[in-house]
């Protein structure tokens, strides 16, 4: 019965370090998001997107901040269209998408934000 015991506290501490471990890895890789083109961009999303974690806390975090992070892009890959679009009607179609895309972003950031303070205020994180 003690060994049950002692390998449940080994558990449990175990796993707050995992997560502590992947809150961080998450946080670092949400850093890097912002990349100077939009290829890179996509890339560095997908990859934060992609990342496996086991924690749901993070999980939860990732789903939703990766969920914003891909409406943005959007929104300017959106808007890079309507800059290089060959009619007007072109234009607007895009314009369209880039205001749907951003009415996503607003709509997930909250959301997002809150995710990420209560990572780092879990784990003491900057």
């Amino acid at each position: 019965m003690r060994r049950l015991s002692l390998l449940f506290v080994a558990l449990v501490a175990c796993t707050g370090d995992d997560e502590r471990n992947e809150a961080q890895l998450l946080l670092d890789r949400y850093a890097r998001l912002e990349q100077p083109s939009l290829e890179g961009r996509r890339a560095a999303i997908d990859a934060f997107r992609a990342f496996g974690v086991r924690s749901e806390r993070v999980r939860e975090a990732q789903r939703t901040c990766g969920a914003m992070q891909d409406a943005l892009l959007r929104a300017e890959e959106a808007t890079r269209d309507a800059r290089r679009a060959g009619s007007v009607a072109e234009g607007e179609a895009a314009l369209v998408r880039s205001a749907a895309a951003l009415a996503e972003v607003e709509a997930d950031q909250p959301a997002c934000d809150r995710a990420l303070a209560a990572l780092r205020a879990r784990h003491a994180l900057r």
